[in-house]
């Protein structure tokens, strides 16, 4: 005799992770399916909703979108995922005032979230409100200091202010913190060119380059920089590093050698290590 039952999966539930599914896929007409089968079995899915405003951006129905989160907040006031996706169309449909009460509400809900400083910054920025954002954006990062995007966003806030210094150093504290976040190598290569330093610009273009996995162009940048200042020791262990994911270790060799012999410490380790000498 049985002592208990499997409870059956919820099948609003169910059909809504079919429908996330599909939507990574690209199968966005199957997701549309599994959407509406989710809001029949349960027409307060929160989630469904969402992901229904969602598919409205993509088809550009920024009204459609709007209405689909208004009716889930009717449900749910306090669900952030609703707050947060209000506010982004809003702030697509240039409504930022809206939007800005939208993300305000959010942080009143919860404002130990970094999440919400960050979207209500990039309303203010998007709004040309740059010192607002910049202020939220400290909030966000007092919050989570290790929250790439936002030093990133703090970086395009301070870079419209020509306040170029401030930009330099959140910009390289986000790929400090992820070295892979290639957006912010573009923006470090154009606020050095602004500040005269043709060299850091060209080594940032081809870090841009090495982290989207494209070696060549790397390559052809770093060289770039180390034939116009053949003492760019950085540029140097650049093209060490990237001649050897390439499997050239004759070229890599040569230029760690030479980024040691000009003082690089990280070089000079490797090459202490491997009783190289330089």
């Amino acid at each position: 005799m049985f002592s208990g039952c499997t409870k059956h999966p919820d099948m609003s539930e169910f059909h809504t992770l079919k429908a996330e599914m599909y939507m990574r896929a690209g199968e966005m007409d199957n997701a549309q399916k599994s959407i509406g089968e989710a809001l029949i079995e349960n027409a307060s899915n929160i989630e469904a909703q969402v992901l229904q405003s969602k598919l409205y951006l993509l088809e550009n129905k920024q009204d459609k979108a709007v209405e689909q989160l208004e009716k889930a907040r009717s449900i749910d006031a306090n669900n952030l995922d609703v707050l947060y996706s209000l506010g982004y169309v809003l702030t697509r449909k240039g409504e930022y005032d809206k939007a800005i009460d939208i993300y305000n509400a959010a942080i009143a809900i919860k404002p130990d979230s970094a999440l919400g400083y960050n979207n209500l910054a990039v309303t203010y920025h998007t709004k040309k409100e740059y010192k607002k954002s910049i202020e939220q954006l400290k909030k966000a990062l007092n919050v989570n200091p290790q929250f790439v995007e936002a030093y990133f966003n703090k970086g395009n806030s301070h870079a419209m202010l020509e306040e170029l210094q401030d930009a330099l150093a959140a910009y390289n504290k986000a790929v400090e913190l992820n070295p892979k976040y290639t957006d912010a190598y573009v923006e470090l290569s154009a606020i050095q060119s602004k500040l005269g330093n043709p060299a850091e610009a060209g080594n940032n273009v081809g870090l841009y380059y090495f982290w989207r996995n494209e070696f060549p162009q790397a390559v052809k940048a770093f060289s770039e920089v180390v034939t116009a200042h053949p003492n760019h020791a950085i540029a140097h262990n650049n093209l060490a590093v990237t001649y050897d994911k390439m499997g050239n270790q004759e070229m890599s060799l040569q230029h760690l050698k030479q980024s040691a012999s000009l003082g690089y410490a990280p070089a000079i380790e490797i090459c202490r290590k491997n009783n190289i000498t330089y």
